[in-house]
C-alpha cells in the first residue's frame, strides 16, 4: 500500500515537473496567455472534488455551497509568470457577470498567506483568493499545470477546463460562460 501511494507521489511530481517545463518553454518561445491554453469541455462529466478552503482574509469557502450558481475556480501561484499574466483577463471576466450568478474562486496552491495577499492587493483582484497550502485540494483536482481552470455549472459538474493561461474575456470564453447561466436560467422555477 505504501509502495502505491510513493509510486502516485512520484508520478504527480513528474507531472508538476513536466506541466511546469512546458509552461516556461511557451514564455520562452514567447507565447501570449491567449495562445498558451486552451479551453475544452471536461470528459468525462464529473462532479467537482470537495473544496473547503479559507481565503486571505480568513473566510471559508465551500464549493458545495455554490451550487445553484457557475463558478470557476482558477489554481495558480505567484511564482508563474502566465498565472499572474492570465489575472487581468479573469478580473475583467469576474466585472462581467452579476456575482450573484457567477463567482471565480481564485485558488493559490501551498504558499504563505502574506505573499499570496499581498499579491491580490498588487494585482487588484476583486473575486475570493483562496489558501491551499497543503495542496490537498490541488490534488484532489489533479493540478500539474498551472494556472489550470476549471468551470462548475449550476449542478457542481466539471463543465470546462483550461489548462495553462487563456484569455478569460475573449468572446470564445464569454460565449461559454453565457451559455453556462443560460442553463441556470432555463433549470430556474
Amino acid at each position: 500500500m505504501f509502495e502505491k501511494y510513493l509510486t502516485n507521489q512520484k508520478t504527480k511530481t513528474i507531472h508538476r515537473y513536466v506541466g511546469h517545463l512546458f509552461l516556461v518553454f511557451l514564455s520562452a518561445a514567447g507565447f501570449k496567455p491567449a495562445q498558451a491554453g486552451w479551453l475544452q469541455p471536461a470528459e468525462p462529466l464529473r462532479m467537482a472534488p470537495k473544496m473547503e478552503l479559507v481565503d486571505t482574509e480568513g473566510d471559508i469557502y465551500r464549493l458545495s455551497k455554490m451550487v445553484g450558481s457557475v463558478v470557476l475556480v482558477n489554481f495558480w501561484t505567484t511564482w508563474c509568470p502566465p498565472c499572474i499574466e492570465e489575472m487581468p483577463s479573469l478580473v475583467r471576466l469576474s466585472n462581467s457577470f452579476d456575482p450573484s450568478r457567477f463567482t471565480i474562486l481564485a485558488v493559490n496552491v501551498q504558499e504563505k498567506q502574506r505573499r499570496v495577499k499581498q499579491f491580490a492587493t498588487r494585482l487588484g483582484l476583486v473575486f475570493p483568493v483562496l489558501l491551499d497550502t497543503s495542496r490537498e485540494v490541488g490534488d484532489a483536482w489533479d493540478i500539474t499545470v498551472f494556472p489550470s481552470s476549471f468551470l462548475v455549472d449550476a449542478k457542481g459538474r466539471i463543465r470546462y477546463k483550461a489548462i495553462g493561461p487563456i484569455q478569460w474575456d475573449s468572446d470564445e470564453a464569454l460565449a461559454i460562460v453565457d451559455k453556462l447561466l443560460a442553463e441556470q436560467v432555463s433549470r430556474s422555477p
